[in-house]
């Protein structure tokens, strides 16, 4: 589950963002490519080389992010001072050495941008780069009855110059998409889908779990289904008790949907209608897992592999050591989705401690090539990772950015395999957006 801190930061015009963002002297010599830049003090390089950083516009509280084109796309929470209003961050990555802020997608004061997708749409009413950005009210900024979350949708086909489209509302006292999904299908349809926040879950009594939203016209989107497990969720195993629909995430071309429910599994829907959502399968990790979290989930392998990361916080959030360490990524034989079969698991020496002088879960996982992945590991920053048929894993290196200036460890939220530059992009909580690339491992 996503954890929200961040710092205020006043509204700045383009000019002085992209002061920020540029560190003296950074300007981009012709042919910057991916090739390796020194690294700050306090990398860990292992097996990848230090290709760039951007401190993007300061404000401290980062999310996710997601690349299109020579673009990046970085959320953003709330900071220590639950102001939020950070908006997206756009960064220009074609010369990837240095990074270069151009624009921002701006959310209300007072909420979090924190995840964001992006994809090329055709439709009889656009045609273009479409952004999709859940929207959260901040907790305890003395606001939040007041705030309207929700998705917004911008047209970021200039990226210097993002465009509102339209915004798809929840009601006001809610908290909002916690995560959030984009696609278009073969059909022409453009779905999102919205997995709600845990605290809306419990208001609900669990009532209130997916919405897949119509946005085949962007500039007027609507809700095409809610779905529910109806799961109680205040029920469950291990150190975070809950059931809930943490996030979404669609396959098959827009014809399924992936919903990661906590300690409920993780749910196969099929949407070939998306208006009538039908139960596939139902993967649970527990047992053998101790704490049964299913917090996301990538499909590898073509489809024959269901990869689902728990990001499980046990050693830090909870004492009792029957929870064991943190969390680790299950991997499921999904050659018959309505019953997939357990396979392994990949963890790292310290996410196999109990060590809390950070946060050493996993967190999102990516794959490229069938079976190369890369997982945001928070404290362990970014992980190289792959496996074997028969479901032997081994770690192919590692990518941690610098200790913060307080000298607390790093805390890698997102990460990004961007196939354009071959090149792999991470967000960190606080110092912004690191590009390296993997050694080795070339036209991904």
């Amino acid at each position: 589950m996503k954890r929200a801190r961040t710092a205020v930061v006043a509204s700045l015009s383009t000019a002085a963002l992209l002061a920020l963002a540029a560190p003296a002297g950074s300007a981009a010599p012709p042919g910057s490519d991916g090739e390796e830049s020194r690294a700050p003090a306090g990398t860990v390089l292992d097996n990848f080389k230090f290709v760039g950083h951007s401190p993007l516009d300061g404000f401290n509280d980062y999310g996710d992010l997601y690349a299109h084109g020579d673009f990046a796309y970085v959320g953003s929470r709330c900071s220590p001072t639950a102001q939020g209003g950070a908006g997206v961050q756009v960064v220009d990555i074609s010369q990837p050495k240095h990074p270069r802020l151009v624009s921002e997608l701006p959310n209300p004061p007072f909420t979090r941008a924190e995840d964001v997708t992006v994809l090329d749409v055709r439709t009889p009413t656009f045609t273009g780069a479409l952004a999709v950005v859940g929207i959260q009210a901040c907790f305890n900024s003395g606001h939040e009855a007041e705030v309207v979350p929700g998705v917004r949708l911008f047209d970021v086909t200039r990226p210097g110059r993002p465009a509102l489209l339209a915004h798809w509302d929840l009601p006001q006292g809610t908290i909002g998409c916690h995560e959030i999904d984009a696609v278009q299908r073969r059909d022409g349809a453009v779905l999102v889908a919205c997995a709600r926040n845990l605290i809306d879950h419990q208001r609900s009594n669990g009532a209130t779990a997916l919405h897949l939203i119509d946005a085949t016209d962007p500039a007027n989107p609507r809700t095409a289904a809610d779905w529910t497990l109806n799961a109680a969720p205040g029920t469950g195993v291990g150190c975070l008790a809950a059931q809930f629909a943490h996030s979404a995430r669609f396959t098959d071309g827009g014809n399924s949907v992936y919903v990661s429910y906590w300690d409920a599994g993780t749910v196969h829907l099929d949407i070939t209608t998306p208006g009538a959502p039908a139960v596939v399968g139902t993967t649970r990790i527990a047992p053998p897992d101790e704490d049964a979290d299913n917090h996301s989930m990538t499909l590898a392998n073509d489809g024959a592999w269901l990869i689902i990361n728990t990001e499980d916080f046990s050693p830090g959030d909870c004492e009792e050591s029957a929870f064991g360490g943190w969390g680790e990524v299950y991997i499921y034989d999904n050659t018959n989705p309505a019953q997939p079969a357990f396979l392994g698991t990949f963890s790292t020496p310290n996410s196999r401690s109990t060590r809390t002088d950070g946060a050493y879960t996993d967190h999102n996982t990516e794959v490229t090539g069938r079976d190369q992945f890369f997982s945001s590991w928070y404290s362990d920053g970014i992980v190289w990772w792959t496996m074997t048929g028969s479901g032997i894993t081994r770690q192919r290196g590692q990518f941690v950015p610098p200790p913060r200036p307080d000298g607390s460890p790093a805390s890698v939220w997102g990460v990004y395999i961007d196939s354009a530059h071959d090149l792999i992009l991470a967000s960190d909580t606080r110092t912004g957006l690191w590009i390296a690339k993997p050694k080795g491992l070339n036209d991904f």
